[in-house]
């Protein structure tokens, strides 16, 4: 009995120490990526993740799904570049929670987002597309001032608030229309964000695409 208690003690120990070599190279992997994206020309710059390694581990995500979105952003970005740089890849901003793809930005025709829709649907891993492209629009310069303004706001709102875990929330600002994804804890939680988001000046519209972290779909 106490020789089988043993083998079953020591097989547990493996088990854990083969998924921390797991988590460790994981969290290696993602921080060179990471690192290599930065490094690298403008291009490969705005290719990467938009985080440092650091901050995407900080999150109350498993690892496992912080590279997943790292590498969708990736393979979104690329396929972006290779439709057009100046039409879609430049123009366009992605951002993903959990395989959620959050489209923003400004393209020329209804076609031009209609075909940006069907590539990132194509691509494996995509659970959602959530396509906020306008039409025709272009940004003016004291417009991204103040989409910076709207988006530094509410960071700073948030920040300061100790029911919000800030590091689970994506904020993105264009064209003065607030866009919001991510999970909340819990409604409480939620609620709080919400007030938050609808006090920050220069806002004309407010999407909310967070989840609350009980949502059925999350584990679709």
């Amino acid at each position: 009995m106490t020789l089988q208690l043993n083998n079953y003690t020591a097989e547990k120990n493996s088990m854990a120490l083969i998924d921390l070599q797991k988590r460790l190279f994981l969290i290696g992997t993602l921080g060179t990526l990471c690192a290599l994206l930065e490094a690298c020309d403008p291009a490969a710059t705005i290719l990467g993740a938009g985080a440092s390694a650091g901050l995407a581990l900080a999150e109350e995500r498993p690892v496992e799904e912080i590279w997943r979105d790292t590498s969708l952003k990736v393979t979104i970005n690329q396929r972006l570049l290779e439709k057009s740089f100046s039409d879609t890849f430049w123009s366009l901003n992605t951002t993903i929670f959990e395989g959620r793809v959050l489209l923003t930005g400004n393209v020329r025709t209804a076609d031009l987002r209609d075909e940006v829709n069907r590539i990132v649907w194509s691509i494996s891993g995509v659970r959602e597309v959530l396509n906020e492209i306008t039409i025709g629009q272009t940004t003016k310069i004291n417009q991204v001032a103040r989409d910076k303004i709207i988006k530094t706001s509410l960071q700073a709102k948030i920040l300061g608030d100790t029911i919000i875990s800030d590091l689970n929330y994506k904020i993105i600002a264009h064209n003065g229309v607030l866009y919001v994804i991510g999970v909340a804890g819990n409604k409480a939680e939620l609620d709080k964000f919400v007030q938050h988001a609808r006090t920050v000046r220069y806002v004309k519209k407010f999407v909310n695409y967070v989840w609350l972290a009980n949502n059925p779909s999350r584990s679709r």
